[in-house]
């Protein structure tokens, strides 16, 4: 008799904390969507050596929230800056000012709960603003009507442009909080900056003035978790 209820109790105990395990393993995996995780901070490498492929280098940081290991609100800000003279036209253009870009990332590789998984391929939509000033500079120029040889110098031009982006990106964790990632953005113009008599050729944080183009960036991020083990 006396085994018998020991083997009952000790059931029926078994019974409970696997019960309790289950129940807090659950807890632990049902994560609500925008539960506060931490934050991180990146800095991007690829504007540094743009002028290698392009007229302009810029310098950008970021800093993004985590809810939910899905949802990343983002704040980019950054300068950016060109010097430089056409090799055909002769035009010699000067322009640098800071920027800032606002938006979301949301990763499609979210785990509900834990920790955040070592890969994320995320989707992402910025919004860009920026107020430039440039230099412009053309070469003497002959008027084939009069015949009178004239230049033009327009100096502290002030450019308010604007622009959306749309991308995909990809993240992977190199060293415990540390990791790396690129992403890849198509920009859409929606302000130019087109003056009275002359339109900004290169926009801070966007690119060559153009209706629409691609960018990328290449970022180091170091994730802070709210909670510390």
């Amino acid at each position: 008799m006396k085994i018998s209820r020991y083997i009952f109790i000790s059931s029926m105990l078994l019974l409970l904390a696997a019960t309790a395990v289950a129940q807090e393993n659950k807890a632990v995996n049902t994560s609500k969507p925008w539960e506060f995780k931490g934050v991180s901070v990146s800095a991007d490498l690829f504007g540094t050596i743009g002028r290698i492929m392009n007229d302009f280098t810029s310098y950008e940081v970021a800093v993004s929230a985590n809810f939910g290991n899905r949802f990343f609100p983002v704040v980019e800000v950054g300068h950016g800056s060109t010097d430089t003279t056409d090799e055909t036209t002769r035009i010699y253009y000067k322009s640098g000012a800071p920027y800032f870009r606002v938006g979301l990332d949301y990763n499609f590789l979210y785990k509900k709960g834990g920790e955040l998984s070592n890969y994320k391929i995320i989707g992402l939509v910025r919004y860009g603003q920026t107020t430039a000033k440039y230099d412009v500079t053309t070469p003497p120029m002959t008027d084939p009507v009069w015949g009178n040889t004239t230049s033009l110098t327009l100096t502290d031009v002030e450019a308010d442009c604007s622009w959306l982006e749309f991308g995909v990106g990809v993240q992977v964790k190199v060293w415990k909080n540390l990791h790396m990632g690129w992403s890849l953005r198509y920009k859409s113009r929606l302000k130019d900056g087109k003056g009275d008599s002359s339109q900004a050729w290169y926009i801070p944080g966007y690119g060559e003035n153009k209706s629409g183009s691609f960018g990328g960036t290449y970022n180091i991020i170091y994730d802070i978790p709210l909670n510390r083990k």
